[in-house]
């Protein structure tokens, strides 16, 4: 059977936050959740090589050869 509802990991948040701001500072909290919001998000990797011609024929694809090029745009 499972739970319908959830149970927060501590009692109550604004308590949670006292005893931190508490323990380690007003300003090194506050640093700390600004760096949290401004981190770079890295790439995601690829999980799967790219298909080669046969497996995409297989999947209902057109092969990487029929596909038109990409246009780029021309930087001076």
């Amino acid at each position: 059977m499972t739970r319908l509802e959830s149970v927060p990991p501590f009692g109550d948040l604004n308590t949670a936050l006292a005893q931190i701001t508490a323990d380690f500072g007003t300003w090194r909290v506050l640093s700390a959740l600004l760096r949290q919001l401004f981190i770079r998000k890295r790439r995601v990797t690829m999980l799967a090589p790219p298909l080669d011609a046969h497996m995409r024929r297989d999947v209902g694809l057109p092969p990487l050869s029929d596909r038109p090029p990409v246009p780029l745009p021309m930087r001076f």
